[in-house]
């Protein structure tokens, strides 16, 4: 080969090498979802509970519950670069998605409000399950972009009066827009940032629901004679109420739930203790395995999900509330059958 030919060979594989890093690099419209950490709610982060009660007394809660998570690439995450994408879709754990919609940082802010939501609820769930006080107050907990209340209200305001009438949960809020005609104004008495202080947005007809709407979703944050307190980062949505819930019960009683074993679960959960459907519950029992769990609590609204996909090893519990939850839970740490999903066959013939 002449000197000539070796250059010429150094270059051109010297150019397909840049060409195939950068294309490796290249941001791509996906997001990759796969499972994610799992955090025991009855330990310690940077020595701290994670889960803090206070005000009134708890008790020693042994073993370890863990609320589990999914892990998101991309999309509301940031650039999922392409190399990245091919190893998620070549991954038996991780499922790759189009993600055409880029969410902003008022999704991500949404994101943490619905989990704070969530505490809140789990804090009621408890206190409604052991029959201690609660009281609620609506909270917004989004606001959609380009809505009346788009600039007006934020995420994490109370909303306490509509035009001078005192509301006490979500349900009020929505009746007082909804009786009067889309374009009226309101008066809303809110607590933003710690401090009281007057909004006015003008409704607008929703053709989805065919109602007068104001532009956000209001949940109740409750108030208990105990508070929670999660010490942790970074994680959102609803998807871990059902497990708090059960960790606050662990810490309020004196005779210990968990027991030194090792639980793991996830469900969304209501003041009232009603256990709600989750997304991506096939790679939160991947996790809960990875990390040595030998039960998961599941909704029972995500058994479709979870027949055929349980790892080996582990036990599945299916729930419809927190009374099922707890019982659930004293089953199994008594060797008594739990009970599971239906066999998909079962669920077959109901229908």
């Amino acid at each position: 080969m002449t000197q000539r030919a070796r250059v010429w060979t150094v270059a051109a594989c010297s150019l397909l090498t840049i060409v195939v890093l950068a294309a490796i690099l290249v941001p791509v419209p996906f997001l990759l979802r796969s499972p994610g950490p799992v955090f025991d709610l009855l330990g310690e982060a940077d020595g701290e509970p994670v889960l803090e009660v206070s005000g009134t007394q708890t008790y020693p809660a042994t073993g370890e519950l863990d609320l589990t998570t999914v892990a998101e690439s991309g999309g509301p995450a940031g650039s999922l670069t392409s190399g990245a994408a091919l190893l998620g879709w070549l991954s038996p754990t991780a499922t790759l998605l189009y993600d055409s919609e880029r969410r902003d940082e008022s999704d991500r802010q949404a994101d943490v409000a619905v989990f704070d939501a969530s505490l809140s609820q789990a804090q009621a769930a408890a206190a409604n399950y052991l029959d201690r006080p609660v009281s609620s107050e609506p909270v917004v907990v989004s606001v959609r972009a380009e809505s009346p209340a788009d600039g007006v209200l934020e995420p994490k305001d109370e909303i306490v009066a509509v035009n001078d009438q005192r509301v006490s949960d979500g349900a009020q809020v929505a009746e007082a827009i909804r009786k009067q005609p889309a374009g009226t104004k309101f008066t809303l008495s809110i607590v933003q940032n710690g401090e009281k202080a007057t909004a006015e947005v003008v409704s607008e007809l929703s053709p989805e629901l065919d109602r007068p709407v104001i532009g956000v979703v209001v949940e109740n944050v409750y108030t208990t004679d105990f508070e929670a307190q999660l010490n942790l980062d970074g994680i959102g949505g609803p998807s871990a109420g059902t497990m708090l819930a059960v960790a606050l019960v662990d810490k309020l009683t004196p005779e210990e739930l968990i027991a030194g074993r090792h639980i793991a679960g996830t469900g969304t959960i209501s003041a009232e203790g009603q256990v709600g459907e989750i997304g991506g519950i096939q790679k939160k029992m991947l996790a809960a395995a990875g990390e040595g769990a030998q039960l998961f609590i599941a909704p029972e609204s995500n058994c479709g999900d979870v027949v055929g996909a349980v790892p080996d090893g582990l036990v599945v519990a299916a729930v419809k509330n927190l009374d099922d939850t707890i019982t659930a839970i004293g089953d199994w740490q008594a060797d008594r059958p739990v009970k599971g999903c239906p066999s998909a066959a079962d669920q077959a013939e109901r229908r």
